[in-house]
């Protein structure tokens, strides 16, 4: 396509609004307003365009005659000037024979408001193709349809429908939601931060998230992209323009309607507990990009990653004049990951000397409720050079002696010295859209409302830190585990598809998963009792006993599983249970033996794979055994997987605890689970017929990882 950019949608030299319309109530007038004068706000004159875009405007509507003091071209032909950018809200029915004659006025972009297209079925469906392969045979690019349009406040651009623009900053906003961006906008000319861009992409029939991320990457105003996302055509491609995007700005995503799309039935405990919210949570976490789970998160860790420096640790000082404040503060940054910082003999002696004698001397740092702006002033310069705080969080609340406008300014001044280098996030509580809220963002310091947003917000920019600053660490040496053969792995699952087993036997599944290099308990299957009997004598008791059948993926919630079978009797009487309950339970399994196992004790874990009908394989670790689908302590990421991210995923855990030794339980070795992970991550790649699998449980023991039980469920 010859109009393959994106510039002229943000700098145009000359636009036309087609279906540009005289009533008042209607988009084409309210679209050729803005572009004129920049907001619906705005009085019209005949003489000054006051805050509208300043190269030429033309209005296009087959009636002629004047809208806004504006002539009326009948056809974009008509105009006989050069027109670049188009923006249309007419009847979509009329828009596809409108792209010819588009591309022979020279138009190379085209913003598509009108609604009725894919998203009201077949027919819509329809016209949307045919509007689109007009668009590309004339080389034109198209954002939308349905979609609310697109601000570039710097260019005085408002080629849209939304009541007026927010502020010129450096925050770039994307959005699948038109709404969304109003909101957004009414919030930023309330607290007075700015944005670069924003777009909406609305049905995104050529545009996609991916051409616009690229385009804000390249965009010099643009210091913090955020996304506002339904969905992805292509979540592969969208996830390698983020990756590389994140790498320059930082990028902070709200997914919605994470929790119901993609959702499916699954067999395997891993394909139970995944879903679209996890996979979206593992490639964003993957990729560098921050997901927020609120509109307020993504305001807000926007405006800090936008103006803010990154901070060398999370060590937080939180300066405030309320202890109540601060102790929530404290509260918070312990929930998100922060910690608060020890201060030094030699800070505490440089605040003594500024502060009243009944300052909290601790961290908090509590100045009072008379304190003064230069008592906050003082109190900033000495924490901001100390090299123990990582960053700041001023909170003030209005009492009858503080002086909020002047303490803002105060704050504003301390930042702007040369010497600053730390992250500074302010909350004036109650002071909200107030003049000291938008002082403070102006001169590049966000205010919050709230303390905890405050923290919040800092917690992102720790993220993002985090981020920039990892490496690959160095694999582990001498494991307990054997090589991985993954040519015989894929033997073994192509022998038992051939077999007739999609869900394998447990003696194949394990045979599969040590062939990809993970270490299994002695173990053998037996036909009967009596067999079973020798196999335990072979093994040494105790063992454990399982049903094989293939239809029973569950074994323990069928009653397929004896513990703690010491003897030859133990072993006949657990065989004539297990055929009992599980005849009762599941009637009509068909029944193959019994697995005799080593028993092994120790805490237990999965590992397990899925594929997310948008992303493919999916990879799960976390707190396994029969209670893995009850406590759902679990993280995923996608394949193919690093080492880093294998060790990332060990850390989301929440029973750190459990996994550290506690109660005098094995420590779990890291760096071995880390390669066990890798190992199954080069195994669904070599083994794609591989649909789910479980290594569940996988025991940590004193002599290092030990699995236990195995499901293989082949597909496609």
């Amino acid at each position: 396509m010859t109009g393959g950019g994106l510039d002229r949608f943000f700098h145009p030299a000359a636009v036309a609004v087609v279906g540009a319309s005289e009533r008042p109530e209607s988009v084409g007038y309210a679209l050729l307003k803005n572009l004129l004068f920049g907001s619906m706000r705005a009085e019209p004159s005949a003489t000054a365009r006051g805050d509208g875009f300043p190269g030429p405007v033309y209005a296009v509507n087959p009636k002629g005659g004047t809208i806004l003091g504006q002539p009326v071209y009948a056809s974009l032909a008509a105009i006989s000037r050069p027109v670049d950018l188009i923006v249309v809200a007419i009847p979509p029915r009329f828009i596809p024979a409108l792209m010819p004659e588009a591309a022979a006025a020279g138009v190379g972009h085209a913003i598509i408001i009108s609604a009725g297209f894919s998203e009201m079925g077949d027919e819509g469906r329809r016209l949307q193709d045919e509007m689109v392969a007009a668009a590309r045979h004339g080389g034109i690019r198209l954002i939308g349809p349905n979609c609310l349009g697109v601000l570039r406040p710097s260019a005085r651009l408002n080629a849209s429908f939304a009541e007026s623009p927010p502020p010129a900053g450096a925050v770039g906003l994307l959005s699948q939601s038109g709404a969304l961006i109003t909101g957004v906008i009414s919030f930023a000319q309330r607290e007075g931060f700015g944005l670069s861009a924003a777009v909406s992409l609305g049905s995104k029939a050529d545009v996609e998230d991916e051409d616009v991320l690229t385009w804000l990457a390249a965009d010099d105003e643009t210091r913090c992209v955020a996304l506002y996302v339904e969905s992805f055509p292509e979540p592969r491609s969208f996830l390698e323009v983020a990756r590389g995007l994140a790498a320059r700005k930082a990028v902070v995503a709200l997914k919605g309607g994470a929790t119901a799309a993609g959702a499916r039935a699954a067999s395997s405990h891993t394909g139970s507990l995944a879903g679209s919210a996890a996979a979206y949570r593992a490639a964003f976490a993957q990729n560098g990009v921050l997901q927020a789970e609120t509109i307020g998160d993504l305001i807000d860790w926007s405006r800090a990653l936008a103006h803010q420096p990154l901070p060398a640790g999370n060590r937080l000082a939180v300066v405030t004049n309320a202890g109540g404040p601060g102790v929530l503060s404290a509260d918070e940054a312990s929930r998100r990951g922060l910690e608060l910082a020890e201060l030094s003999p030699a800070t505490f002696a440089a605040l003594d000397e500024v502060l009243p004698e009944v300052w909290s001397r601790n961290n908090p740092v509590d100045v009072i409720g008379d304190a003064t702006p230069e008592r906050y002033r003082d109190a900033l310069n000495i924490l901001g050079r100390a090299p123990e705080v990582d960053a700041i969080v001023v909170i003030m609340t209005q009492q009858a002696m503080t002086a909020p406008l002047e303490t803002a300014e105060a704050i504003a001044a301390a930042h702007e010295e040369p010497s600053w280098s730390k992250p500074l996030l302010c909350s004036f509580l109650g002071l909200v859209g107030t003049e000291v809220g938008s002082l403070l963002d102006r001169r590049g310091v966000p205010e919050y409302n709230l303390p905890e947003s405050a923290v919040g917000a800092l917690a992102a920019l720790v993220r993002r830190a985090r981020w920039l600053a990892r490496t690959e660490p160095p694999p582990p040496v001498d494991l307990p585990h054997p090589d991985p053969d993954l040519d015989a792995a894929r033997r073994l699952l192509r022998e038992a598809r051939e077999a007739g087993h999609d869900n394998l036997p447990l003696d194949r599944a394990r045979e599969v998963l040590a062939a990809a290099g993970i270490r299994y308990n002695r173990s053998a299957a037996a036909a009967d009792a009596e067999e079973a009997v020798r196999c335990a004598e072979e093994i040494g008791y105790p063992v454990v006993l399982k049903v094989i059948s293939p239809d029973v993926l569950h074994k323990s919630d069928v009653g397929g599983v004896e513990l703690g079978v010491v003897d030859a009797a133990a072993v006949r009487r657990a065989c004539r249970r297990i055929v009992e309950r599980v005849g009762a339970r599941q009637p009509g399994a068909r029944l193959g033996g019994f697995t005799v196992e080593q028993q092994v004790s120790g805490t237990e874990i999965i590992v397990g794979v899925s594929r997310d009908p948008d992303f493919g394989p999916l990879l799960m670790v976390g707190m396994g055994g029969i209670f893995v689908e009850v406590y759902k302590d679990v993280a995923f990421r996608l394949v193919p997987l690093t080492r880093r991210d294998a060790l990332a995923m060990i850390d989301e855990i929440e029973a750190q605890p459990l996994l550290d030794g506690a109660r005098h339980r094995p420590r779990l070795d890291r760096g071995e689970l880390a390669e066990i992970l890798l190992r199954v991550s080069a195994l669904i790649e070599a083994v794609p017929a591989i649909a789910e699998l479980d290594v569940n449980p996988l025991v940590i023991t004193a002599e290092g990882l030990v699995a236990i039980d195995a499901r293989v469920i082949a597909g496609g």
